[in-house]
């Protein structure tokens, strides 16, 4: 399997300051929501690429749709590798 990269929106919490080990990470509480670009390598490892913050979870998601897979933990919903999407468990 080639290396993709894929999305996780979530409502923002402290702990992600410290799950991302990125020096250029900077945490902002007072945002609502983070995107978080990860990327699954060859080997079948992963690593944070980068972590955004934002207010606009609807801007977020269209951002997302750019992703081949992603995941949306307030709107309840992800789309998995194949396309589909379906609501999370």
């Amino acid at each position: 399997m080639k290396q993709y990269h894929y999305v996780i929106i979530k409502s923002n919490y402290p702990e992600l300051e410290r799950e991302s080990a990125l020096s250029h990470n900077k945490y902002k509480a007072n945002k609502k929501y983070a995107f978080i670009n990860k990327g699954v390598y060859k080997d079948g490892s992963e690593s944070i690429y980068y972590i955004d913050y934002s207010n606009d979870l609807e801007a977020l998601q269209q951002r997302a749709k750019n992703f081949i897979s992603w995941y949306n933990y307030p709107l309840n919903l992800s789309k998995n590798i194949q396309g589909y999407i379906t609501e999370l468990n």
